[in-house]
């Protein structure tokens, strides 16, 4: 007949207990552990992203300053000569036959399609101004700046007036379509200064003096404003007024189309009054 008391050993068992608690702790710490290394990812990975970021901001920041000038100018506010008066278009050089009509030509520095017509048939429309065929009188928008998310039209067109400041309006827009970039990437100050000597701006440190001081912003602000009022919904926009008032405006195709300056001459001749 055995002797043994039911209920087993009191210090083995509380071994045990002592050997599962020891064993829940220490998964607990391996679980803890776990967590920080998790935490720790986490936190690296936020940080790499917000550096990321913060350089991405930078770039854009660093391509939009290359082109945009200051909104405050720190110049005196006038108009270029050969505008004359706010709003007002510039007048090419030339003095009109008696009967001749009025070209008003609408361009946009940053308009690709305004470099294809000014490629094809800028020099001739300078031409009939020159030779008294026509009054041309160039306006220049600024609406891309705000398409493009730049404000390089801005700072060409303010180049512009700075160049009729000194006779040069023509020869400089000239230029400026010649080597226009890729849409949407703008023009420089550095850009523009070598677009003004190339064009025979001959007091370069006067050109750049009133483009930085931006003397001429508040008329090409105004020329972009009297854009709706003259129902001009792009760029590049032609039309040839009669004498007595009779406006056409060219279409697309003839401005872009075979024969732009055939169609600009032929739009001149049926609009200019008989002798």
């Amino acid at each position: 007949m055995s002797t043994k008391k039911p209920g087993g050993n009191p210090a083995r068992a509380g071994e045990a207990e002592d050997a599962r608690e020891a064993r829940r702790k220490k998964a607990a710490a391996l679980r803890q552990r776990e967590l920080a290394r998790e935490r720790s990812r986490r936190v690296v990975l936020i940080s790499i992203a917000v550096v990321v970021v913060l350089a991405l901001v930078a770039v854009v920041v660093v391509v939009i300053q290359r082109s945009r000038p200051e909104d405050v100018p720190t110049a005196a506010q006038v108009n270029p000569p050969s505008a004359g008066a706010t709003a007002a278009g510039y007048v090419l050089a030339g003095t009109p036959a008696a009967g001749a009509p009025t070209v008003d030509v609408w361009l946009d520095y940053q308009c690709p399609f305004c470099k294809q017509y000014e490629t094809a048939a800028g020099d001739a429309y300078v031409a009939l101004a020159t030779g008294g065929q026509a009054k041309v009188v160039v306006h220049t928008l600024t609406f891309l700046d705000d398409k493009l998310g730049n404000t390089a039209s801005q700072l060409a067109a303010e180049g512009a007036a700075a160049a009729d400041a000194q006779g040069r309006f023509a020869e400089y827009t000239k230029v400026v379509f010649a080597n226009q970039p890729e849409e949407g990437t703008g023009y420089t100050l550095a850009d523009l200064r070598g677009f003004a000597k190339d064009a025979g701006v001959a007091d370069l440190d006067a050109w750049q003096k009133a483009v930085e001081g931006h003397a001429y912003r508040d008329y090409v602000k105004s020329v972009q404003a009297s854009m709706d009022a003259n129902k001009v919904s792009g760029t590049p926009t032609v039309t040839v007024t009669s004498a007595s008032g009779q406006k056409t405006s060219l279409t697309n195709e003839q401005l872009l189309g075979a024969d732009p300056v055939g169609a600009l001459q032929s739009a001149v001749t049926a609009a200019t009054a008989a002798p």
